[in-house]
């Protein structure tokens, strides 16, 4: 059975997003051994530790914060956390992922490293850039806000692949097989567009209330293309969606028609579940659209944590 952990929400301000593309040539992520800027400090373990990174593959500067357990790493490795909306996340996620140090080992548990991508800003969502990172390059026309622009996931990702994730690599000793992906919203659009296209960048992915709506039910389309069968894993893929029950209180009719094809949505995946990929969906009672981030928050370092499939099983399988 799950267990529960404590949460607590912070003060936030939310940025809409909105259209246009940006792109360059597509290649798949690969990892490189070319890393620029200073090692992070390892004698500072359960610290918070930051830094600023520019990427040769998008236009955006990122701010990286990671929290580094003060438990010693297992001797495969920290099993590594992933988190988009970093300027949002930190806090709480870091606040969760200490709790769990040292502590856990009854639940098949492991310390976990904690690695938030969020923007040089005083804001927790930032619009612009969140709206071009997030958001595969569309073929239809997205809802039209002439102050962003759409299409950047593919050059984001190769920022994590061949940029961020050597970063962390370098200094930090990392279990290659138990790396997970995180994020809410347009970033719940990423994490879900990342699996779908290349579901061997990570191990483990979490999207909460992704934007299923974007380009046309785009994401519906990939998740009927999607082959889980056919993937060449040693593991199974974990895989973990979420979405506050009140997301669509006040709806017109449009709005449920929309809820209902999502519904739709989280019961086709659940049929591809095997031995290839193991998948749970959530629905969290009385949550809105942005508190459902932070109701996400355990489940999410609990599935990254869990350090064999046989223990997300029992953790997640609600009897």
């Amino acid at each position: 059975m799950l267990k529960s952990f404590a949460y607590t929400l912070l003060p936030f301000s939310v940025c809409a997003v909105c259209s246009v593309s940006y792109s360059q040539p597509i290649a798949t992520p690969a990892l490189t051994t070319q890393i620029e800027g200073p090692r992070l400090d390892l004698q500072r373990k359960g610290t918070i530790q930051q830094f600023s990174m520019k990427s040769k593959y998008t236009p955006n500067e990122y701010f990286i914060q990671v929290y580094i357990p003060y438990t010693a790493a297992p001797k495969t490795g920290y099993p590594v956390l992933y988190m988009l909306d970093g300027n949002a996340v930190f806090n709480n996620a870091s606040s969760i992922a200490q709790s769990l140090d040292g502590g856990s080992e009854k639940m098949g548990l492991d310390p976990v490293v904690i690695v938030t991508i969020g923007y040089p800003s005083d804001t927790q969502f930032s619009g612009q850039q969140r709206a071009l990172d997030y958001t595969p390059l569309p073929k239809n026309t997205p809802q039209k806000d002439e102050r962003y622009q759409y299409g950047g996931a593919e050059n984001f990702l190769k920022f994590i692949q061949n940029e961020l994730k050597p970063r962390i690599q370098q200094s930090i000793e990392i279990n290659p097989q138990q790396q997970t992906l995180f994020g809410h919203s347009f970033g719940g659009l990423f994490t879900l567009n990342t699996l779908f296209k290349h579901p061997q960048s990570f191990n483990r992915y979490v999207a909460a209330s992704p934007s299923l709506w974007f380009d046309q039910n785009l994401l519906a389309k990939q998740l009927q293309q999607f082959k889980p069968q056919k993937l060449d894993s040693k593991s199974p893929l974990l895989v973990m969606t979420t979405v506050g029950t009140a997301e669509g209180r006040g709806r017109s009719p449009k709005g449920n028609q929309t809820m209902q094809s999502n519904s739709d949505f989280f019961r086709e995946f659940e049929a591809l579940t095997s031995d290839q990929l193991k998948y749970w969906h959530f629905s969290h009672p009385a949550e809105q659209h942005i508190t459902n981030m932070y109701a996400s928050l355990p489940k999410t370092i609990l599935l990254a944590a869990c350090n064999s499939t046989e223990n997300c099983e029992k953790l997640f399988n609600e009897k």
